[in-house]
């Protein structure tokens, strides 16, 4: 067995796609709706005019859609590695009257298969903690990015030890996974709570950004800290 918090994109895009018929009621359920906000606080930082915008690991396609709603002459282009999350995206985004300003790619965010200067903006929500290598992946974000362009992540960061013995953090700490078994696939549930109690603090993250040539680099914790919200210029 794979150890838990060395997967390969192999093994990611397996367990993302085990859990794709439940993820966005997981999602839902787990983060007390407070994803959907967390995506619409996010997107209100896009310029309205944006045309071409790129979703890494887009999943089901929720942070594809929010930016629909915020820039309606926008294309998206959702990313993911699990063909089981874009075939769930492309029936959300039939349902929605939105197919025709999305489209949908199997590929690795490490490895866009994007040109240089494609895009006004990047988004990505719940990801880059998956990746193999965290500055390989922001890189990519970077070199697709026209100047000026707008680089928004959604991401749960290392808090403080002390946060865990919050409520919010009990909440995260055992409830998330107790549901993710009862309801859907234990381990990967289990994965999010390891991950988040390995990956980096928020700081480290914007150092980062800024490492690969970001300019800008700003964050805010969302929901007590649950989350956080980068916002990088290129």
């Amino acid at each position: 067995m794979e150890p838990l918090l060395h997967r390969n994109r192999e093994a990611i895009a397996r367990m993302f796609s085990a859990i794709a018929p439940k993820y966005d009621l997981l999602n839902r359920l787990l983060s007390g709706f407070s994803d959907v906000r967390w995506r619409k606080f996010a997107v209100e930082w896009l310029p309205v005019s944006a045309r071409t915008v790129v979703d890494i690991g887009t999943g089901t396609g929720d942070f594809a859609f929010a930016v629909l709603d915020r820039c309606n002459e926008a294309k998206v282009i959702g990313i993911d590695l699990s063909a089981q999350m874009l075939k769930l995206a492309q029936r959300k985004a039939v349902n929605q009257s939105k197919k025709d300003s999305c489209s949908w790619l199997i590929a690795d965010g490490l490895n866009l298969p994007l040109r240089d200067g494609f895009a006004d903006a990047v988004v990505c929500a719940f990801v880059i903690r998956n990746f193999e290598d965290l500055t390989k992946g922001l890189r990519e974000m970077h070199r697709v990015l026209k100047p000026d362009g707008v680089a928004l992540i959604l991401e749960f960061c290392q808090p403080k030890p002390s946060w865990w013995w919050t409520p919010i953090g009990l909440f995260v700490r055992y409830f998330v996974p107790m549901a993710g078994r009862l309801l859907s696939d234990p381990v990967a549930y289990f994965y999010l709570v390891a991950s988040i109690k390995t990956f980096l603090p928020a700081e480290s993250i914007a150092e980062k950004l800024r490492a690969v040539g970001f300019r800008k680099v700003t964050w805010t914790p969302l929901t007590f800290g649950v989350t956080t919200l980068f916002l990088a210029v290129k």
